[in-house]
């Protein structure tokens, strides 16, 4: 029966199954502080927002759960960021110690990797690295949160954030997110490691630690591109940051040079997937509100915890915009060619993304008169990105604006194009071809 669904069908279902059982656990009274009262809608929101490791809250999540409801989102968090199929898969291999074609190619669409006879030792590596990522960072994290937590409230506070950071989630414990760290380098730096890593993309891990011990001569394409795409966007982010809140006074004015670059890295690195902040965003300038949706729509990079359009999509649309410019007849890159195939499908994806964002962002602008246009595309793209960054309005939303971004989260997270494939029947091409037509451009 199950062979019958599509791969993408399967991802879809696998992770709106998740969020409704997440739901409803959350709703338990043993998952919330019996004063507060969490209505279905609250449970649901904060559960998608965990599912698809976005961030964004209506409620204050450290105030609201119980130690079992935050270990219900820890393990939301966690099956989210990896991918049900993913960790199912992990729990087969353990038990059964193999998998068919069938759960390979599922694994490998939910893993966004494009082979599927080696997606065995893939998907043990996935699973081993995010481990180990989270385990190096928890170590850390609670070398700073001992100093002012007792011994079980720091250790888990450790764990629940280091899971949160990798797993690109960005929900906190904390009130006000790592507002209360503003100036601590050692956190700020660990916090960012781990976003960087959980967004650069698990392929990407993998090979540059084979290139670093010489076992591998050459990164590949996909991961080349991830890398450079990054390293701009982060250089790049931290300077636009830095230079529009320079002088604002609720952001960065009045700061030594040195904190003022500490804030700019850290949003710079949050802003495209984690949704951590350590200054607070309602009072950025409409500049940098314009800078920072752009940023969080591109997200991360492919077969990583991140979303968004992904780094390597934007890239393939300079290089063939580029290429169209220079009236070249092929997309090249790194001494390889990539085919206008590619191109075509990557302009496809930010065209119905853009579509899907602009036609929302109208709508929400009708339901919500009092708020204004540039925080409500702020909190819209940071849901579609699931970066999690928020100006402060997500509480404030009416019913029916909730549920938008509700399904935007979800949507950000299986991607556009899955739900297009999943509710698509493939067509068989003609055997014939129409003669060709120049349309005017420009």
């Amino acid at each position: 029966m199950l062979k019958r669904i599509s791969p993408y069908t399967l991802i879809m279902l696998s992770f709106f199954a998740l969020i409704v059982l997440g739901a409803l656990l959350l709703m338990m009274p043993f998952a919330h502080i019996p004063e507060k009262d969490l209505s279905f809608l609250e449970a649901f929101f904060t559960a998608t927002s965990a599912v698809t490791v976005t961030g964004l809250s209506i409620i204050n999540i450290g105030a609201t759960f119980t130690v079992w409801g935050k270990l219900i989102l820890l393990i939301l968090i966690q099956f989210g960021g990896l991918g049900v199929l993913t960790i199912s898969s992990v729990l087969v291999l353990l038990i059964a110690k193999r998998i068919g074609f069938y759960t390979k190619r599922l694994v490998a669409e939910g893993l966004n990797h494009n082979k599927t006879y080696d997606i065995y030792a893939i998907t043990k590596r996935v699973v081993l690295i995010t481990l180990l990522f989270e385990a190096v960072g928890a170590v850390f994290l609670f070398c700073s949160f001992i100093q002012d937590y007792s011994f079980g409230q720091a250790l888990f506070m450790a764990v629940f954030h280091s899971v949160s950071a990798f797993c690109n989630a960005g929900i906190s414990l904390f009130p006000n997110s790592f507002e209360g760290y503003t100036y601590n380098i050692f956190v700020n730096g660990v916090i960012a490691f781990l976003i960087i890593f959980g967004g650069l993309g698990f392929t990407t891990i993998i090979q540059s630690y084979e290139y670093l011990r010489k076992k591998r001569r050459r990164l590949d394409i996909n991961s080349q591109f991830s890398i450079i795409t990054t390293i701009i966007l982060l250089v790049a982010g931290t300077f636009l940051f830095f230079t529009l809140e320079y002088s604002n006074y609720y952001t960065l004015y009045g700061k030594s040079t040195f904190n003022r670059l500490l804030i700019s890295f850290f949003h710079s690195v949050s802003l495209r997937t984690a949704g951590f902040d350590t200054i607070p965003l309602e009072h950025l300038s409409s500049a940098t509100i314009l800078f920072c949706v752009t940023f969080m729509f591109i997200g991360a990079s492919p077969n990583s915890t991140g979303s968004g359009v992904k780094t390597t999509t934007i890239g393939i649309l300079f290089l063939g915009i580029k290429t169209a410019l220079f009236n070249k007849n092929y997309i090249e890159f790194s001494k390889r060619r990539i085919s206008w195939k590619l191109f075509n499908k990557a302009s496809a994806l930010v065209f119905i993304a853009m579509m899907y964002v602009l036609t929302t962002i109208i709508i929400l602008t009708a339901l919500e008169p009092n708020i204004e246009f540039t925080k409500i595309a702020f909190e819209l793209i940071s849901a579609f990105s699931t970066c999690g960054l928020s100006t402060g309005i997500t509480p404030e939303l009416c019913t029916f604006s909730k549920l938008i971004l509700i399904f935007t989260m979800f949507l950000g997270r299986v991607g556009p194009l899955t739900i297009m494939l999943a509710l698509s029947r493939p067509r068989a091409e003609g055997n014939y071809k129409y003669p060709k037509e120049n349309i005017l451009i420009g």
